[in-house]
């Protein structure tokens, strides 16, 4: 099945897993009253024009049109907002019969929160979970049972101008030691290599947890679990050779050195002007670089010291069931629709996906995408990795390699060690 892609939206259901990008304006669509005996709410994050409010308009149509007897309510939040409000509703009783969580324990109404509390029903017993890839099947599940359907999957990566690397005969590095070369030789042709908008500091993550991926999880994919149970720290030496190996980026001069004085609109835009050669960022921002007067490509950063890259890829928001629902058994049903590859409900929720779909056999429809195809086929991937520590944890993260940076006085251990510390104080 081809699937024609929504680029124009930006994907807020895969950006708002970084909890510090939560910034994002919108207006709120269809205000949602009390809940009758036939009316279904929902409640999602994004921007009326965006991936989710362009679903929410067909995912009303629809399901009035398939259930007469029933009438479908929905509420569109800011991310800024939506958390606020439905932690409201949650507490009050007054949970939407369907709305957005985050993989993991990503953000505050992360699915194993979510579940934990018993606030979103087990959806066991769907005809067509088995339809979804491994990733997305585990990142919305609790205790091995499954609470949330997610449709795309989200990749962080870097950026590259095609036609500046061939005019300087650079190939494609596939590890560290050939990404500084190629670095080098930018830079020795008069061309900055990288380009980041760092005054918003979410962007820190989008390259820290590409060499993550490479440094941290192929050694041990259980990092973070242990990180709960003390059997790993930040301090342990893969993290802070993580945090050296991005910091050596800026160390040699590699990324822009005014960085912290440019947000992300900006470091896209000198992009798209060929004044650097590279952006970490993700597939979410296509729609911001996709008329590019170059070749565009899209690759993961090659941290990895030998062997194959890894990447980060990140399953994206998805609807769970309120447990509170008088309606679960016909939204279950909704859902089996959702993931059974061919009605038109299926088409809608398809089509809330960027780059990389959930449901087994999507293709790739964009080929500037093509380059991480092998390396997420081959399970060669990562979560990204803030979806596992507690709210909070990145945030200090950021500051810490923000000051490092900025002046010189912060030594990768010592952003480390804040890492540890503020991971303590919120677990």
């Amino acid at each position: 099945m081809k699937r024609i892609l929504r680029l124009s939206a930006l994907a807020m259901a895969s950006m708002s897993v970084l909890a510090a990008c939560g910034n994002g304006g919108g207006s709120t669509d269809d205000s949602a009253a009390d809940s009758g005996e036939n009316t279904i709410t929902v409640m999602a994050s994004g921007v009326k024009d965006g991936s989710q409010g362009v679903f929410l308009e067909s995912f009303k149509e629809l399901v009035e049109k398939q259930y007469p007897d029933y009438t479908v309510e929905t509420t569109l939040l800011p991310d800024d907002q939506y958390y606020t409000a439905l932690k409201s509703k949650l507490s009050t009783g007054q949970s939407p019969d369907l709305f957005l969580v985050q993989p993991k324990k990503a953000s505050a109404s992360s699915v194993e929160e979510m579940a934990e509390a018993g606030y979103i029903e087990d959806l066991s017993d769907l005809d067509n979970w088995d339809n979804l890839i491994d990733q997305a099947k585990a990142d919305m599940s609790y205790e091995g049972k499954p609470y949330a359907l997610s449709s795309s999957v989200g990749v962080l990566g870097t950026w590259y101008n095609k036609d500046l690397f061939e005019q300087n005969n650079i190939a494609i590095p596939t590890n560290w030691q050939e990404f500084l070369e190629a670095c080098e030789q930018l830079k020795a042709a008069g061309i900055t290599p990288i380009v980041m908008g760092d005054k918003d500091s979410y962007m820190i993550q989008f390259g820290m947890y590409q060499v993550a991926a490479n440094q941290v999880y192929p050694e041990n994919a259980d990092f973070d679990n242990q990180l709960y149970t003390g059997d790993t720290k930040f301090t342990d030496q893969a993290w802070v050779n993580t945090i050296t190996m991005y910091k050596e980026l800026y160390d040699k001069g590699y990324v822009t050195d005014n960085s912290l004085g440019l947000g992300q609109p900006q470091a896209q835009q000198l992009f798209m002007d060929q004044k650097a050669a590279m952006l970490f960022d993700g597939d979410f921002s296509y729609p911001a670089l996709e008329d590019a007067a170059f070749n565009l490509g899209f690759m993961g950063m090659p941290a990895n010291d030998e062997g194959e890259t890894y990447i980060a890829a990140a399953t994206g928001a998805g609807y769970a069931i309120s447990s509170q629902s008088e309606h679960k058994d016909m939204l279950k049903d909704v859902f089996n629709e959702m993931t059974d590859g061919s009605s038109e409900l299926h088409q809608a929720w398809a089509a809330t996906a960027t780059s990389f779909s959930t449901y087994k056999g999507v293709e790739l429809s964009n080929e500037v995408f093509a380059d991480v195809v092998p390396a997420f086929e081959a399970g060669q991937s990562f979560y990204w990795c803030n979806q596992a520590w507690p709210a909070g944890t990145e945030t200090e993260m950021q500051s810490k390699f923000s000051e490092m940076i900025g002046t010189g006085k912060v030594t990768p251990e010592e952003v480390a060690e804040a890492m540890q510390k503020k991971f303590e104080e919120l677990k």
